[in-house]
């Protein structure tokens, strides 16, 4: 992910509508405010997988960040990622872990109240 570190300003956006600004993105701050944690997770995930972009579209000193291969990269993946979760069950979308457990946790009453030695 080193591409993506390397992007002018990346390092100081620390809120996903952040994120969204910077790649200039159209957003609806209500899906954003409810699923930032499952959008940017997938964001992650999805540049992960790009394992480099061609160096010949690095961004030259001087030239907007906007031009490089680079950042239409990570503006293509965060899009991707907005979209996945635009539509559909939450669970069924989402790749946090907590979503995919094969059995249902249960813990009864009782068993929240006991104290155990």
């Amino acid at each position: 992910m080193e591409w993506f570190s390397a992007l002018p300003g990346i390092d100081e956006l620390n809120t996903a509508e952040a994120f969204f600004e910077y790649f200039e993105l159209e957003w609806d701050p209500t899906v954003v405010r409810a699923k930032r944690l499952h959008i940017m997770h997938e964001f992650h995930r999805r540049l992960v997988q790009v394992i480099d972009v061609p160096s010949s579209a690095d961004n030259v000193d001087g030239q907007d960040p906007r031009d490089s291969a680079c950042w239409s990269m990570a503006q293509h993946l965060l899009s991707e990622s907005y979209r996945h979760f635009l539509q559909g069950n939450l669970a069924a979308t989402s790749g946090l872990s907590i979503y995919q457990r094969h059995q249902p946790c249960f813990v009864p009453w009782s068993q929240l109240t006991e104290v155990l030695p």
